[in-house]
């Protein structure tokens, strides 16, 4: 099974897109077209720009990701990198079907948020691997990663 949020990716890059062009040509149409006075166009501006501020905020606290999973053949491979502006290297994680160890889902953010952690049974004992975040996921797409993840442990615990 593969579960990619390309899609979603893709989306959220273009929702961002259009509200900053519609940001900017709203700026621009109260500050050089409208007849309205300074005070008035500062006030104004300074609202629009609290409301972009408001949204890029909540899209930065969301922690959106790029998402990649898959379980096809023995290993349970994560590829996922962060859609922030200034995002980092893509990354990516692999674990032997047998060695997985289980996995935890945590929410916060009002439980917005959602991450997957992931534990791998290693000779020097458990491995603990940072947080994926889930928050791009849809609710179909976190279902099917719960029971490939569950499917794998059982699995692990059989071998």
């Amino acid at each position: 099974m593969i579960i990619d949020t390309k899609e979603e990716a893709t989306t959220l890059w273009r929702t961002k897109t259009f509200f900053i062009a519609i940001f900017l040509t709203a700026i621009l149409i109260v500050v050089f077209i409208t007849t309205l006075d300074k005070q008035w166009k500062t006030i104004t501006a300074g609202g629009l720009a609290l409301i972009f501020i408001a949204f890029y905020w909540f899209q930065y606290r969301m922690e959106y990701h790029y998402f990649f999973f898959s379980n096809n053949g023995k290993n349970l491979l994560f590829r996922f990198y962060s859609l922030r502006n200034l995002h980092g290297n893509p990354k990516s994680i692999e674990i032997s079907k047998l060695n997985f160890h289980k996995y935890d889902i945590t929410s916060t953010f009002f439980n917005k948020k959602e991450y997957l952690i992931l534990y791998q049974k290693t000779p020097k004992g458990i491995a603990k691997y940072p947080p994926i975040s889930l928050t791009l996921l849809t609710k179909k797409q976190k279902t099917e990663l719960k029971r490939a993840l569950f499917a794998a442990l059982k699995t692990a615990n059989n071998k």
